[in-house]
């Protein structure tokens, strides 16, 4: 058995750990929508040729709330792409549990497992915290528009809010409103916009199951979803509140448009100490439903961590999903570091559309 100990002396020894604690890992759910896109570059330059057309214009001074294209030397404040990372040090008390639980191993009182499963919680925070914020980044993005970033969950300490500049609409009643509410009149309102406007013809309603409550509980749903409904062999008899096939049968084959698909994935934040869990709530926004095309909503824009350049001597590294962990020891201490400049660009926006259904402006 190879000692946790001698494993982090050794370069080889330390990769091939942190490669195969990664498949274990939760995974962060951005990539299924995203490319994978290399910069060289860390500078915001890089996001607009990227999108080809994110002006000054869209970043929003969070002070005033009015674009920033006016201020005086805007690059200072958002010339780059932001940095995100976690830290771990082990100290002795560590150390001694590894000792520890390595000790009963031997002895075939404790199972390897028991060592994976302590080490993945220190780890895990390292990988998957910065890709959480690519996580937060891209649904917000996908659901609202915009991809704001506070200071303080920012290494390089700026905070940002970016407005992607995707096509909006308001619904005409707010859809809480279950007894005047008109919510498939406002889904059909906003792919003829898509099709009139940009020639598109979306394939999809993404909404999350808060939103789609609302909309199944409108009078105006379950009149538009009447007694019987057409199917391919048949008519199919609904009473009560319809379901999401019901609603979706009646969108594509009465009203010939897109179908509604439920995005429910959940996101963690966490307080400072990285352990215990601040709050959980919906990665794809209330009260917003994003009319788009195709599973693929952007890119995944990152450039490599100013020491994936100029790497320090006498500090080992690995690279997972162009995350950097990094190991360092001083003074019989050992800190583990991550680092990851990059963010998710949604690249299809003329393609896309945003309704707002807790808003009529």
């Amino acid at each position: 058995m190879i000692l946790f100990n001698d494993i982090i002396q050794d370069q080889n020894a330390f990769q091939d750990f942190v490669r195969t604690l990664s498949p274990i890992f939760t995974e962060p759910r951005f990539m299924n929508h995203t490319d994978d896109t290399f910069s060289d570059s860390r500078e915001w330059k890089a996001v607009s040729a990227l999108n080809g057309r994110i002006p000054m214009a869209s970043l929003i001074d969070q002070y005033s709330g009015k674009p920033i294209i006016g201020s005086e030397k805007p690059l200072d404040m958002y010339g780059e792409m932001p940095t995100f990372g976690n830290k771990v040090v082990f100290t002795s008390k560590e150390f001694n549990h590894i000792e520890k639980i390595e000790r009963a191993i031997s002895q075939n009182l404790a199972s390897p497992d028991q060592l994976l499963r302590y080490l993945r919680g220190y780890f895990e925070r390292l990988v998957v915290g910065p890709l959480i914020s690519m996580d937060k980044l891209f649904y917000e993005a996908w659901s609202k528009g915009t991809s704001t970033i506070a200071a303080a969950d920012n290494l390089s300490g700026l905070s940002m809010s970016i407005n992607w500049g995707i096509p909006a609409k308001f619904c005409s009643v707010d859809w809480s409103t279950t007894a005047t509410a008109k919510g498939i009149d406002d889904l059909v309102a906003t792919a003829k916009y898509m099709k009139d406007t940009y020639g598109i013809i979306i394939d999809r309603f993404t909404m999350n199951s808060n939103t789609l409550s609302q909309l199944l509980a409108q009078a105006s749903t379950i009149s538009a979803v009447t007694s019987y409904f057409s199917t391919g062999s048949g008519q199919v008899k609904v009473s009560g509140m319809p379901s999401l096939e019901a609603v979706n049968a009646v969108l594509v084959s009465n009203y010939r448009i897109a179908p509604i698909v439920v995005e429910d994935y959940m996101i963690s934040y966490y307080n400072a100490d990285g352990i215990t869990i601040k709050k959980t709530e919906s990665a794809f926004a209330d009260g917003r439903v994003t009319a788009s095309v195709g599973d693929q909503i952007g890119q995944y824009l990152w450039t490599p961590a100013d020491e994936q350049r100029r790497p320090d001597n006498g500090v080992m590294y690995q690279d997972i999903n162009h995350v950097l962990i990094s190991k360092r020891g001083e003074r019989g201490k050992v800190t583990f570091e991550s680092e990851l400049s990059a963010i998710p660009v949604p690249t299809l926006m003329d393609q896309m559309c945003i309704l707002t259904t807790n808003a009529t402006a």
